[in-house]
């Protein structure tokens, strides 16, 4: 197994690097080992996804440049001067969250690539702005942002909403990874706060796409998704939850993916679905204070969702979203547990 361990390590060795956080291939292997008989398949074919899903900070940077040239592209901008001129980048989330680290990335980049800065333009009028963010998953943060910057008023006592739908302001939301589901579940909340033509009006750029919305058509379902053939413990852990929302999205129909593109094989995703939330459910019942409603074995989720959790499956350099299933970051003192991304900031 340890080779297998070093190819991950290959993949995750830059995790946390700025917080003097290093990972090995002892600290992977140990992680793996706590599968059991499942250690070797669980480590193997996180080997084969997790190149897919792992955005390293230098990835990052490259994923961000991406984005800018897109957005020249789509403000009909004559030069990246006159495209930071004319743009601000919206820093909204607190200061250990992932928007400033992207925007510390950005000026980075903007420094060595163009000899530019988008600091010292930012007290020039804007009409273009551009909201980072590494993951929408569930989508909440970015749009209760969404929501609370478009109710804001300008110096001229014009709301934003209002200069976004007149195409007075140019508004692009820019990610690196998307669950479709998520932004369905947005779009639908900026409609239903302001107006249904507010959803013509936001551009949406990403890196990758998470295609996790189960009434479409043809998805690559690229998450941790189980079937219905499922042990009387998880049956009744899905029963028991005080939760009456979406229950027809708690199981994935078997037939689904109906090209397998993401696991190894059709059969290797059902099998280390299964594991994990087993392994799931398992530390969940390691909890002896009151369970947050919001807690599910494959990541958190809206408490009134009848499912085991998002599972998603899209990792950073600095943190992993809580959507993400428990056994890669839960890390509680006195559960016997060791999370592969031990995270920050999550408590």
């Amino acid at each position: 197994m340890k080779e297998i361990a070093d190819k991950i390590l290959e993949t995750i060795k830059d995790y946390r690097n700025d917080d003097g956080f290093f990972l090995d291939s002892e600290y992977i292997l140990n992680w793996g080992k706590q599968f059991g008989e499942d250690a070797e398949f669980v480590l193997n074919e996180f080997s084969e996804i997790i190149p897919k899903v792992y955005v390293s900070k230098e990835r990052a940077k490259i994923f961000i440049d991406e984005h800018i040239q897109a957005l020249i592209k789509e403000f009909n901008c004559s030069s990246i001067s006159q495209f930071l001129i004319d743009t601000e980048f919206l820093d909204l989330q607190l200061p250990y969250k992932s928007q400033p680290a992207i925007l510390n990335i950005l000026e980075t980049l903007l420094n060595e690539k163009y000899g530019e800065s988008y600091i010292k333009y930012k007290t020039y009028p804007k009409v273009n702005y551009v909201y980072f963010d590494d993951i929408l998953a569930s989508g909440s943060t970015i749009g209760k942002h969404l929501v609370n910057w478009l109710g804001e008023k300008n110096s001229e006592n014009i709301s934003n909403i209002e200069n976004v739908l007149k195409d007075n302001y140019r508004l692009s939301v820019n990610l690196f990874g998307l669950h479709n589901w998520g932004q369905a579940f947005q779009e639908y909340r900026l409609m239903k706060t302001f107006e249904d033509k507010i959803k013509r009006k936001i551009t949406w750029y990403h890196n990758y796409e998470i295609q996790n919305h189960a009434k479409l058509n043809n998805q690559l379902l690229n998450v941790a998704f189980p079937t219905d053939e499922q042990p009387t413990n998880v049956k009744s852990y899905l029963a028991n939850l005080n939760a009456d929302k979406y229950e027809d999205y708690a199981y994935r129909k078997p037939n689904l993916p109906a090209v397998e593109s993401f696991f190894t094989s059709a059969e290797n995703r059902v099998r280390y679905e299964n594991i994990i939330l087993q392994k799931g459910i398992s530390i969940i019942e390691m909890i002896q204070s009151e369970i947050k409603p919001n807690i599910r074995p494959l990541g958190l989720i809206n408490p009134s969702y009848k499912t085991f959790g998002l599972g998603t499956h899209f990792f950073t350099w600095r943190n992993i979203p809580n959507n993400s299933p428990l056994v890669f970051w839960w890390g509680v003192a006195g559960h016997d547990w060791i999370p592969l991304f031990p995270v920050a900031n999550r408590g």
